[in-house]
């Protein structure tokens, strides 16, 4: 893919001059006219270079080197100014800038070094990636449920072709988790990997945001901006929540699964793209194909893979497993010495409902591991985060003078309601074996 570079200069004749050569040298161009814009591009953009100017306004080119490294530490920064000194030169380099270069410059020391930067920003990114790669290969087995390994032997079988895949399952089941393992165990592992949520994206913005557009597209596109599938090119495009991509921009994605071409909003011609699509949704897709709101044709282009990944509440094996890595993550993220489960806890895990799913599960474990560091956790510390209201009160008895076989649908239809359906949680709330459950459920019609 093109590399990008970000030229931050309040000086716009010194940013059409770099920017006229770094074209010409086969490069993409981005340009920002002071610190602050530079900060904000360089976050939506990503450039594998930043070229910026010393002194700007808003913020001076070290406070932008420093907001750059502060939020990714393998950014690369070359920092040009007019106020040439061995001390300043020292100061941004100790900062991490990759290198300085003082004005007026020569148009080849300035190509030179931004070659230099790019081919070592390459580097380390190319790298990161085969370590990333690496380590997920290398990981256990994902889950305790045979359900779950199955789903991710198919994705490991289809891995290493170019066959796009759709992720079905409701929010929060780790799809994304799911469609980035794929994308690790592929021969793009050391490519791009982009991710774009449909429904994150303004609908006027959407075909922008995925194609790209040209400079004058239209009002406000003061500069030409590639699309996120030109980032993916060599890579993966992940597109979540599909379901939410317009009609207008459906028919541009079909374009390109067809024919493996871009064309930016507003551009003379398309440009050839190598990019594999998985994409994920937690909506119904055949029923919004009945509907009309989702095209027959996209959706059989999409679905040459289709996995559904279950919700928790299915893969209940699983949940001390993943409360006890959660929890670990979290300790060592925040500094805090590991929480653990008590037994009781790991029960009461099991009996919750789970409505959020494994996105759910993670941010209460987040929680749980900054309250109480280094502690067993009870049953009772989770359970005002595990059990809705309604569900932690005491048992809602019928009124005095009810038969006993109400009292005992009432009690029972509450119990399956605490553990959103589940029977085994719900037989264990009631201290029942589940064969006694499961006579009593047919005695009583539910």
């Amino acid at each position: 893919m093109t590399p990008l570079i970000l030229i931050a200069d309040d000086d716009p004749g010194v940013r059409q001059v770099l920017a006229i050569q770094f074209v010409d040298a086969g490069y993409r161009v981005s340009e920002a006219a002071d610190g602050r814009e530079a900060v904000k591009r360089y976050r939506a953009e990503r450039p594998l270079v930043l070229l910026t100017d010393l002194r700007m306004p808003h913020q001076d080119g070290q406070a932008v080197l420093a907001a750059v490294l502060a939020e990714d530490p393998e950014a690369t920064v070359v920092v040009m100014t007019a106020y040439a000194s061995v001390e300043g030169a020292v100061e941004v380099m100790k900062a991490g800038a990759f290198d300085f270069i003082t004005k007026p410059f020569h148009e080849a020391h300035v190509l030179a070094t931004v070659e230099r930067a790019v081919a070592w920003a390459r580097l380390k990114r190319d790298n990161q990636r085969l370590r990333d790669a690496l380590t997920t290969r290398s990981a256990p087995t994902p889950s305790c449920s045979p359900r779950v390994n199955a789903i991710y032997a198919q994705a490991f079988a289809v891995a290493d072709t170019d066959a796009h895949v759709l992720i079905l399952g409701e929010t929060g089941t780790g799809k994304e988790h799911l469609a980035r393992a794929i994308h690790d165990r592929s021969p793009r592992a050391a490519a791009p990997w982009v991710v774009v949520n449909c429904g994150a994206l303004p609908e006027t913005l959407v075909e922008a945001e995925l194609f790209g557009h040209a400079k004058g597209a239209f009002t406000g596109a003061d500069h030409a901006r590639p699309g996120r599938l030109l980032a993916a090119d060599g890579g993966t495009l992940f597109l979540d929540e599909i379901g939410d991509l317009p009609l207008a921009a459906q028919v541009k994605l079909l374009r390109f699964l067809q024919g493996g071409e871009v064309q930016a909003v507003g551009a003379d011609r398309p440009v050839r793209v190598d990019a594999r699509v998985i994409a994920a949704t937690h909506q119904d897709l055949r029923a919004m194909m009945a509907s009309g709101r989702f095209r027959n044709d996209l959706y059989y282009r999409l679905a040459v893979i289709t996995l559904a990944m279950p919700p928790l509440r299915e893969r209940r094996a699983d949940l001390a497993r993943l409360a006890a890595e959660f929890l670990q993550q979290a300790a060592q993220r925040h500094g805090r010495e590991l929480a653990t489960l008590s037994a009781a806890a790991v029960r009461l895990l099991e009996e919750a409902p789970w409505p959020g799913n494994i996105r759910e599960l993670k941010n209460l474990c987040e929680r749980w591991a900054l309250l109480y560091p280094a502690q067993e956790l009870t049953r009772e510390q989770l359970a005002a985060d595990l059990l809705p209201a309604a569900a932690a009160a005491q048992w809602q008895l019928p009124p005095a003078g009810a038969d006993l076989a109400e009292v005992e649908r009432q009690l029972i239809t509450q119990a399956l309601a605490r553990t959103g359906g589940n029977k085994a949680a719900a037989a264990r709330l009631l201290h029942l074996t589940r064969h006694t459950l499961d006579y009593r459920l047919e005695k009583h019609g539910l």
